[in-house]
């Protein structure tokens, strides 16, 4: 029964360090561009479940620690988003946990180029480029689109980002925004 639950699914991890709320940094990565999937996209640690894993969570802090190396004892999960949708339709869960220090962490180069810190304040700010518009069955779905240093924040990441800071943080980031709204899929 579990290979059937998660068969299909992905999980990734939401990892904070810092100083609660004003010193937080938030941990993204961006795929290496080889990978056949997402290749060179702003992504959170994380992957597909696989038959070991005996949960998503497992799943989102195995794949952690094989990106990046971040030991799973390291991590105290603080909470669970809803599970939602990439653009390929892959069904993903993300647990935010927060980790004990920036420090020691190696990325692997198998499947990263590279893993950066954004403050946390950066995404209060929303300062985005742009709000993405996707339509999907029938359904309306937004992103916010930022540009960190020269990385490309946007889509599921971007929206896990925005649930994260509206949730855990109780800010109010809205799709309404000066930002020049792009819409896709129609």
């Amino acid at each position: 029964m579990q290979a059937e639950q998660f068969r299909n699914k992905a999980a990734v991890l939401v990892a904070i360090a810092g100083e609660y709320p004003d010193k937080e940094s938030l941990l993204l990565t961006q795929r290496a561009e080889h990978l056949s999937i997402h290749g060179g996209e702003v992504a959170f640690p994380g992957g597909k479940w696989e038959p070991d894993d005996q949960s998503l969570l497992d799943t989102a802090l195995r794949e952690s620690h094989e990106e990046v190396g971040l030991e799973p004892s390291r991590v105290q999960i603080i909470d669970e988003l809803p599970a939602n949708y990439t653009r390929g339709g892959m069904c993903v869960s993300p647990y935010v946990g927060r980790v004990d220090s920036t420090s020691g962490l190696e990325i692997n180069l198998g499947e990263l180029q590279s893993m950066f810190w954004v403050p946390l304040d950066f995404f209060f700010e929303d300062t985005r480029i742009r709000t993405d518009i996707f339509e999907l069955e029938g359904r309306e779905y937004w992103s916010p689109a930022y540009d960190w240093m020269g990385y490309t924040i946007w889509g599921f990441t971007a929206r896990v980002i925005v649930e994260v800071i509206n949730r855990v943080y109780e800010k109010q980031i809205r799709r309404t925004n000066p930002a020049p709204e792009v819409i896709y899929g129609k």
